[in-house]
């Protein structure tokens, strides 16, 4: 019966493996064993492994280190007086600071996951190719979206720090999730996260500037106080889930729950951030303050007569305001 020896690595991960046949298995770090370790604090000579019936008598060589039974696998480990275990197929020891599995060749394994189409799709983004162009893309929206809420004279020496400052904190986010990557999965895939923050950057200002120009037709301060932040939860938990697929091993379901559990922490604080301030005077009128270019008014506005016929009945609102706002203050004394 074949034995196979895995070198585990962090979280428990495959890192190689052996797959032996014969009675008696060495371990150890000289050359001359079956399984020959790198590890320092592993003996020249450490371990014996003997078949016996369906499991593996554990000798320990007189190491230095010894030998620690994490789990016994199948078969319940049996200490004798001496320096002998019996272990099972599955059975995870630890000698020095390398963790071995020692199974059999019938241990049955997990069946495969499915691929995610989205993540089939995403590993595309880790190609110079594919990068290069999204990278000059969203470079220049950012620019463009500069440009366009800028009311100043145009200069390009200010927008060098912005779009510098703007790049290096994506660069900073795409290096975390590829550490993250590389720990999980053994793929740090830092041009695929960096790409992903790219295109959630650009679709972010191109959706912001189109209600920018709502809210400005329409006089809705709603675009700026609640649809904007709502457009940017949702991409950020369309991006938060695409990233997660690159760097993990999370199941769709997964990588949903935990997508939707960030964004929901996020607009939990924003709201409780914004009912602190719930039914404060606030000295000035509820509108779209945002600044357009007039030929990006395309509603019928209202004319300046009517503007002026409707101000006394917004100083007589704010008077009425102020007065109940004065007499709450007296009943809380």
């Amino acid at each position: 019966m074949a034995v196979i020896i895995e070198v585990l690595g962090w979280g428990g991960k495959r890192k190689q493996f052996y797959r032996l046949d014969g009675p008696s298995i060495a371990i150890g770090r000289s050359y001359q064993n079956d399984v020959v370790l790198g590890d320092a604090h592993v003996s020249a000579n450490h371990l014996r492994l003997d078949l016996v019936n369906d499991g593996w008598q554990v000798t320990d060589l007189q190491s230095l280190n010894g030998v620690e039974i994490l789990k016994p696998g199948h078969l319940e480990a049996t200490a004798n007086p001496s320096t002998e275990v019996i272990i099972g197929s599955g059975a995870e020891i630890k000698i020095g600071r390398t963790r071995l599995r020692i199974v059999n060749e019938h241990q049955p394994v997990d069946e495969a996951k499915r691929l995610h189409r989205l993540e089939a799709g995403l590993n595309g983004l880790n190609r110079w190719s594919v990068w290069l162009p999204i990278a000059i893309l969203a470079i220049s929206v950012d620019i463009l979206s500069l440009y366009l809420s800028s009311f100043v004279e145009w200069q390009w020496k200010n927008i060098v720090m912005p779009v510098l400052l703007s790049q290096a904190i994506l660069m900073l986010v795409a290096g975390v999730f590829g550490i993250l990557g590389r720990f999980l999965r053994e793929e740090s895939h830092f041009l695929g996260h960096y790409s992903l923050l790219l295109i959630a950057g650009a679709l972010f200002s191109v959706g912001e500037a189109l209600f920018n120009v709502a809210g400005y037709n329409f006089n809705a301060p709603i675009f700026d106080v609640f649809v904007i932040p709502l457009f940017g939860l949702l991409l950020l938990g369309l991006l938060l889930s695409a990233m997660l697929a690159l760097a993990s091993n999370l199941l769709p379901r997964q990588r949903w729950s935990t997508s939707l559990g960030f964004v929901i922490l996020l607009l939990v604080v924003s709201m409780a951030s914004r009912l602190a301030d719930w039914g404060e005077f606030s000295a000035y009128p509820d509108y779209f303050s945002g600044l357009e270019v007039p030929s990006l008014h395309f509603t019928d506005g209202a004319s300046l007569d009517d503007y002026t016929g409707s101000l006394d009945d917004l100083f007589t609102e704010a008077d009425r305001t102020m007065e109940d706002q004065k007499v709450r203050t007296k009943k809380n004394n």
